[in-house]
């Protein structure tokens, strides 16, 4: 059972996107249950041993742009641990680590939201399947 937010963040990631073993540049997409509703998209930005990059972002048109990344989150694959880096939300873009021991004091808060907005699209999706085309396709 996961103790911290760190390995809760893992797990609720784990269980919606097989991103393991994924290489950098790999494109998921859930789409939703009801008609009208948003599709997620994720792409794995960064590959590196057992460590990957995770942005993710949906498709909602409120700028008229392409989607764009407002959730980046690290994952450890072998210490099955997962941390926000940058988050866009209803507080406007931010960013966990500015410098170096400058950590954000809302971390706590930013990864909580994640976590609870992870659990959210499991329940509103059909979960994360692989897409055979390029991020800038999206």
């Amino acid at each position: 059972m996961p103790a911290t937010i760190y390995e809760k963040l893992f797990s609720r990631l784990a269980d919606l996107i097989a991103f393991e073993n994924a290489p950098e540049g790999s494109v998921f997409c859930a789409t939703p249950r009801l008609v009208g509703d948003l599709a997620v998209y994720c792409h794995v930005s960064a590959a590196e041993g057992s460590m990957r990059i995770i942005e993710m972002a949906d498709d909602n048109p409120k700028t008229g742009a392409l989607p764009r990344p407002w959730l980046k989150i690290r994952v450890d694959v072998s210490n099955h641990i997962a941390e926000v880096l940058e988050v866009e939300d209803a507080f406007g873009y931010q960013i966990v680590y500015s410098a170096p021991m400058q950590i954000n004091p809302r971390r706590p808060q930013i990864n909580m939201f994640a976590l609870n907005w992870l659990y959210m699209l499991a329940k509103f999706t059909t979960g994360f399947q692989r897409l055979e085309t390029s991020p800038a396709a999206i």
